[in-house]
């Protein structure tokens, strides 16, 4: 049997029913299923299309599509991980290194003033807040772009949404468990820990660049990189 357009707009349908909510997951399952159908129609002429396709899904096993989904989102959650760590490479050669330098040099002096610990409570509460504000901003964009073009991409929404969350929650999580919570104990840190306090907070600083600036500026093109296909929406 060779698949038709009817049979493969079947196989979205299909897939959407079964919980795998964006289009590019969708597509990867779709061709798997187009290609594993024909395979079985080949040995069986007599099965049907619902026959060979109910077949075919069976070797998902009990959890369907679930494995699939959850091995993508590993999949461009590390992907995206990786953006992050590239571009904030660039940070530690000319000319850009000096600025992290500097940034290193003035977080390390600034521990030994009074007011060293709302200062730096200040900077972590910004990006924080900055990257919820722009996680609401982007969901609230791409629920609208959901309602023109009726696809999810994956990526798009880790670009968007997931990993600003994720961001978000590294840089709450650092603040809690890797610095003092008080100002005293601020101002009695070792050298050791105030150089990597100031480390620390200089490479968060890069973080929150790059998630709320760098890579929503090069979302367009990360997505074209991503899926060839997105050029023609």
């Amino acid at each position: 049997m060779k698949l038709t357009q009817t049979h493969i707009e079947e196989l979205y349908k299909f897939t959407k029913k079964h919980y795998v909510e964006y289009y590019d997951v969708q597509t990867e399952l779709v061709d798997h299923l187009a290609n594993d159908i024909e395979t079985i129609c080949l040995a069986n002429p007599k099965l049907s299309f619902d026959d060979a396709r109910d077949t075919s899904f069976k070797k998902f096993g009990i959890f369907g599509f679930m494995d699939v989904v959850e091995q993508k989102q590993s999949q461009m959650t590390k992907k995206y991980f990786k953006i992050i760590l590239n571009f904030a490479k660039e940070w530690f050669k000319l000319p850009k290194i000096i600025l992290t330098a500097l940034l290193f040099i003035g977080f390390y002096q600034l521990q030994n003033t009074p007011n060293a610990y709302t200062i730096y409570s200040t900077v972590f509460g910004f990006i924080f807040l900055a990257q919820v504000i722009l996680t609401i901003i982007n969901a609230r964009k791409l629920k609208k772009e959901f309602k023109i073009t009726k696809r999810k991409w994956l990526f798009k929404n880790i670009i968007n949404v997931q990993g600003l969350i994720y961001a978000a929650f590294i840089s709450i999580y650092s603040f809690q468990y890797l610095f003092p919570n008080n100002t005293k104990d601020f101002l009695l840190m070792g050298d050791f820990r105030k150089a990597f306090s100031a480390f620390f907070i200089t490479f968060l600083v890069i973080f929150g660049y790059i998630t709320l600036v760098v890579i929503p500026k090069k979302a367009e093109e990360l997505l074209e990189e991503t899926y060839p296909e997105y050029k023609l929406i």
